[in-house]
Parts: structure tokens; C-alpha cells; sequence
């Protein structure tokens, strides 16, 4: 044992962070090469968006059945199959230069790597028993960070990088070095796979201090009781104001990402910034998302969370404007301002809707729609917008307009609790 987990936690943790990193090539490909994309296949905007979204929606489609996969046949068989499947996508990309195979290979094919969405928190979950918030932390900054590295490379050797080769390198890298590793190194959980046994609902009883389901509450529990679950489960959405806030903020959120991962470039690219100014604010967005997680994770604990939550939808709309008057420095203080505020977001919004409603992990996957159907929308509605208008002015006042929304919903959440907590306090003549 090591610091408290077995020595192969923590060379798991690493090859999952190299993982994270070459995840963030993709990112960055479409990020960066959108305007090519889009004059190589003599196609609109609206038609990237499109592509963009409807892999959003399949990737989140595919989340539970991911979950379903793992139970039953084991994390590292999902991790082979999703590592294919990217492999699958990225190579018709290249191999069959076309609007219609880009839709497929991009838009549906590596859609489907979503089903291996669930498979690093299980892992860390069944390794780690001491340190599990400090490995997820750790694999969270590998995305960003591997933004950071990338960018610059990709773009210094720009007329040799072309985004077909992106692809080509990504499939690469899924066929040569992850899944490799994943086969030499990823080893399933002692129960993993194993959702038939007969065991694990006792088990998962006893470990939650929840009482085992007799034969006569399972039987209920399979008849009609599934609508009352339902209705158990979302009937506190409707009996306190503040969680309207936290939807409209995480469909916000959403949109907002929508709208950098796309769209962030092509914004610079259409200002005519020069391709060095935009490096250096890729590299610093993926700095200052892991810096801006620790500086909120540490808000969020000390002070009010709503609270926090204004703040961090107002740099949001700090950064947004900047963008919108196209300043000599606004690709480095967007990047600094929304990059600082990248992570902080969903994990804040959860833990206010959280202890607002004591509620489920239902309820928390419901809440993830809302941000998940903002991705979707942000981005499509980004394509529609350049091809109507020419220009992204209507999509940057868009994000001011729901992010200002946001900051002063959560401000009005924050008021609202300390009027409460007030009024509660015994008054001076009462004691």
C-alpha cells in the first residue's frame, strides 16, 4: 500500500491521464478547423453544428447504456470497444473525404464513445479508497492540460497539420497507444461484470445502511410503484424556487461550452487575430480551467454557493463582452476569465441543488439533462447564427444575455437565504 492505495491505483491514474490527453485532440480539432472543414466541403456552418450536436446528444444517450455495460461485462471489454469505435469515426472521416461520411464517421460513429463515459469513475471508484476526490481532480486536468499542449504544435505547423490529419492522428493514437494499454494495463474491478450475482443487492444494502428488499417490497417495487418513484423523485422540483435557477444556470452552462469548445476559434479566426495570439489563449483556456477549479472548489466551500455562482457567471459575462468588442487583448482575457470558470459551474450548481432537495442520484442525472441539452443547443444554434448574419456578434450576445440572467438569479438565491436566516435569529428582547 502506497500513501493509502495499492501501488496500481496510482499507475492506473496515470495511464487515464494520458488517456484524458489524447481526448483532447479531438477537442481541439474542432475547434481549431472549422473554418476548413467547412470551405473543403463547401458546406455552411449550420451544417459543423449539426454534426457537433447530434454527437452530443448520442454520447449522452449512450451514458446509461455505458453504465449497463460495465455492470455486465466489465470496464476494461467498454474501454476496448469505445476506444474502437473513436478509432472507427476518426478513420471513415479520413479515409472518405465527404460531407456525408464526416456526419457519419464524426456525427454518429464516435457519438458512440459516450458508452465508455462511466468507465473512469468506476475505476476509481473500486481502486481508490482513500484519495478518490484527489485522482478524480488529478484526471480532470488532463483534457485541459493536453489543450494546452496541443494547441501550439498543431497550429506552429499549420500548413503541414492539415484537420484530415488530425483525424488520421487520433485514430492512430486510439489504435496504437490506447488500446494497447488499455489491454496490457486496465484491470476490471473484482465484481465488475458480474451484475447477475445474486450477492451484490445485499451487499450494496448493508454497505448503504439501507434496509435489504424483502420478497414482498421487491414484488411492489416491480408492480405499480414505479410511476409513485417517479413522482417521489421530481415532485421537489416544483416546491422550491430556487432549483428553476439551477436548471436554467446548467442549460446555461451548457450553452456557454456550446458555444467555446465550437465556436471560441472560429470567433478569433473571423476577427482576424493572428494564429499566434490564438495558440497562446488556447493554451491558457486549458491552464486556467484546472486553476479556476481549485479557486472555485475553494469559493464554493468557504463562502455562500450561490454566492460563489454569481460570481462565476459574472466573469462569464465580463469575459463574453470582452469578446464582443474584439479588444487587442480580449482572446487572452476571455480565456483567462472563462477558463477560470470552465469547471466550477456543474459541480456548484449540483451541490446547491443538492442540499436544496436532499435528493437522489436521479435527480442529479436529470439535472446533467439540462446541461447536456444547452451543449446541443448552443452549438446549433451557433451554426444557424453565422450562416443568417455573417458574423458571431448575435451568438456573443446571446451568452452575455442567459449569463447576466444566471448571475443574478443565483444573487437573488443568495439574498433570499440570508433574509431567511435573519428572520429566523431570535431577536435581543426575546433572549
Amino acid at each position: 500500500m502506497w500513501f493509502g492505495e495499492k501501488k496500481y491505483a496510482w499507475g492506473l491514474l496515470a495511464v487515464l491521464w494520458v488517456f484524458g490527453c489524447i481526448a483532447a485532440l479531438s477537442r481541439f480539432v474542432m475547434a481549431y478547423y472549422q473554418a476548413a472543414i467547412t470551405e473543403d466541403f463547401a458546406v455552411g456552418r449550420s451544417f459543423i453544428s449539426l454534426s457537433w450536436s447530434l454527437n452530443l446528444l448520442i454520447a449522452a444517450l449512450c451514458m446509461p447504456l455505458g453504465g449497463w455495460l460495465v455492470d455486465r461485462f466489465g470496464v476494461k471489454k467498454v474501454m476496448v470497444l469505445s476506444t474502437l469505435l473513436g478509432a472507427t469515426g476518426s478513420s471513415v472521416v479520413f479515409f472518405v473525404h465527404h460531407p456525408v461520411a464526416f456526419f457519419i464517421g464524426y456525427g454518429i460513429i464516435t457519438g458512440l464513445v459516450g458508452i465508455g463515459s462511466t468507465t473512469v469513475f468506476t475505476l476509481v471508484l473500486h481502486w481508490f479508497k482513500r484519495h478518490r476526490a484527489k485522482a478524480m481532480t488529478i484526471i480532470n486536468s488532463a483534457s485541459p492540460l493536453g489543450l494546452a499542449i496541443v494547441s501550439p504544435i498543431f497550429i506552429s505547423y499549420e500548413g503541414q497539420l492539415t484537420w484530415e490529419y488530425a483525424f488520421l492522428i487520433t485514430a492512430a493514437l486510439g489504435i496504437g497507444l490506447v488500446l494497447p494499454s488499455t489491454l496490457l494495463f486496465i484491470r476490471d474491478g473484482r465484481n465488475s461484470g458480474k451484475g447477475t450475482d445474486s450477492r451484490a443487492p445485499a451487499q450494496d444494502a448493508e454497505a448503504s445502511g439501507q434496509p435489504e428488499e424483502t420478497g414482498q417490497t421487491a414484488a411492489l417495487s416491480r408492480s405499480g410503484l414505479p410511476l409513485r418513484r417517479l413522482r417521489e423523485n421530481f415532485a421537489p422540483y416544483f416546491g422550491s424556487p430556487v432549483i428553476p435557477v439551477v436548471m436554467f444556470a446548467l442549460f446555461t452552462c451548457g450553452f456557454n461550452m456550446g458555444t467555446v469548445e465550437m465556436n471560441m476559434v472560429a470567433i478569433h479566426q473571423h476577427a482576424h487575430v493572428p494564429g499566434t495570439m490564438i495558440a497562446s489563449a488556447l493554451s491558457l483556456l486549458g491552464v486556467m480551467e484546472v486553476a479556476g477549479s481549485f479557486v472555485f472548489g475553494y469559493l464554493l466551500d468557504r463562502i455562500s454557493r450561490a454566492l460563489a455562482l454569481a460570481v462565476l457567471y459574472g466573469f462569464r459575462v465580463l469575459g463574453f463582452m470582452l469578446l464582443w468588442f474584439h479588444l487587442d487583448l480580449s482572446p487572452v482575457l476571455f480565456s483567462v476569465l472563462f477558463g477560470a470558470t470552465y469547471i466550477g459551474a456543474i459541480p456548484g450548481g449540483l451541490l446547491l441543488a443538492g442540499e436544496t432537495l436532499k435528493g437522489t442520484s436521479t435527480q442529479t442525472g436529470f439535472l446533467l439533462l439540462f446541461h447536456q441539452a444547452g451543449g446541443i443547443i448552443g452549438a446549433l444554434v451557433a451554426g444557424f447564427l453565422f450562416d443568417s448574419f455573417g458574423n458571431y456578434q448575435s451568438l456573443i450576445g446571446v451568452n452575455i444575455t442567459i449569463a447576466a440572467l444566471v448571475a443574478a438569479g443565483y444573487a437573488w438565491v443568495h439574498l433570499r437565504s440570508r433574509s431567511k436566516r435573519e428572520a429566523s435569529r431570535p431577536s435581543a428582547a426575546q433572549a
